[in-house]
């Protein structure tokens, strides 16, 4: 048996170990002797195109710093006095929380009485007084 491998079979075992430049080579001289063979044709094209090819993960190699540094980020938050909602209300055309109503003890009206309050007890006494007069 001859030590000499086929010369296609050396070809793509060139290329299969990432040596494209002898695979194109070695295909080149089938193709001086055969010019229509379409398979040294194919393997010489693929070896051609894997030694112009660019890896992309080398060309962007932008950092971490880069892409928490993007000058071209969209703020999360609206600069004040930039909003194009009107002020005091919300979304739903509502009065804001921020400017609800009060009672003169300071704290915000709620549409609850306690009990223990003097508008609680005073609701209460016309509750009563109402349903006995009919």
């Amino acid at each position: 048996m001859g030590s000499e491998m086929e010369p296609l079979l050396l070809a793509w075992s060139y290329f299969r170990r990432r040596k494209f430049q002898l695979c194109a080579d070695l295909c080149t001289q089938m193709l001086e002797k055969s010019p229509y063979d379409q398979a040294a044709w194919i393997l010489k094209a693929r070896a051609l195109t894997e030694m112009v090819y660019i890896d992309e993960i080398d060309v962007d190699q932008e950092g971490i710093a880069e892409m928490m540094l993007d000058e071209n980020a969209i703020a999360q938050v609206p600069r004040p006095g930039t909003s194009l909602k009107l002020p005091g209300t919300n979304q739903t055309g509502g009065p804001s929380q921020a400017v609800r109503p009060i009672t003169q003890a300071g704290r915000p009206i709620t549409g609850f009485l306690r009990p223990s309050t003097q508008s609680g007890s005073y609701y209460k006494y016309h509750i009563r007084r109402s349903s006995f007069k009919n």
